[in-house]
């Protein structure tokens, strides 16, 4: 949808009678879209263009290659810094990849003309915010025994490659010290499910990572979108969360 919308629009801009608003139009409204992705076919001229599908988040632009790799570029390159952001989001996936009972992208960061992306597998499944309310629903008992655990895992991870963003945050933020650790902290539409297994098998975009209080986290579930506030797997996440810190410390 996003590609054919997107194409569509750059084919539109042609109308556009003065060549500086053309341009503008095309670098700001359209993310760059056209520069982005013909940097992508020159860099790797094997990509296959029929195969090709466009997710569109937050603050990114990624190029999905034939359900196997993905190419994520900021959507504003000249306005933020990129390349901080794509290293911390890798160094937090390669931290917690191992202790996390769900897969989380492992990243190669490269270059494709003057565009900075990086390069990753893509998880099968589906967003778990674009499936139907009720299946949703159906599930969610499921769905949030699997979240309340990798909650769990991350927060209570002790992850010393990580300790200088803990010892930053703590001097950042005024919490209680038991209830400050390692969060994704936007985890609502960020959540793959094998859509007939209802399972999840992934979560993605780890760029606000980071350690904080465990409040945020569940608030992460359902904080941007209001069908994820219809489902309680915020409220299934939590229980689970907290039936493993009982059994934890009753071992």
């Amino acid at each position: 949808m996003w590609r054919s919308f997107f194409e569509s629009m750059y084919l539109l801009s042609y109308l556009i009678p003065v060549p500086k608003w053309r341009r503008y139009f095309r670098r700001v409204k359209l993310f760059d879209y056209h520069n982005k992705l013909h940097a992508l076919y020159k860099r790797f001229p094997n990509l296959r263009k029929k195969h090709m599908r466009l997710a569109k988040g937050g603050g990114s632009l990624a190029f999905i290659f034939d359900e196997k790799t993905v190419y994520k570029v900021r959507k504003y390159c000249d306005r933020d810094n990129s390349a901080e952001r794509f290293m911390y989001e890798k160094r937090i996936t390669d931290a917690i990849a191992p202790i996390v009972p769900v897969r989380v992208p492992h990243i190669d960061i490269i270059t494709a003309g003057e565009f900075l992306f990086y390069k990753t597998e893509f998880i099968p499944g589906r967003v778990l915010i674009d499936l139907p309310l009720g299946q949703i629903r159906q599930h969610r008992e499921k769905i949030g025994r699997q979240l309340g655990d990798t909650i769990y895992a991350l927060f209570h991870a002790k992850l010393p490659e990580l300790d200088d963003l803990r010892a930053i945050r703590a001097a950042d933020v005024n919490t209680d010290p038991n209830d400050f650790g390692l969060t994704h902290g936007d985890m609502c539409s960020n959540i793959i499910v094998n859509p007939t297994t209802m399972d999840v098998t992934g979560i993605i975009d780890w760029e606000y990572a980071n350690f904080t209080s465990l409040k945020r986290e569940f608030i992460g579930i359902f904080r941007v979108r209001r069908k994820m506030r219809k489902t309680d797997i915020s409220t299934e996440a939590m229980w689970q969360y907290y039936a493993r810190l009982r059994q934890d410390k009753n071992l």
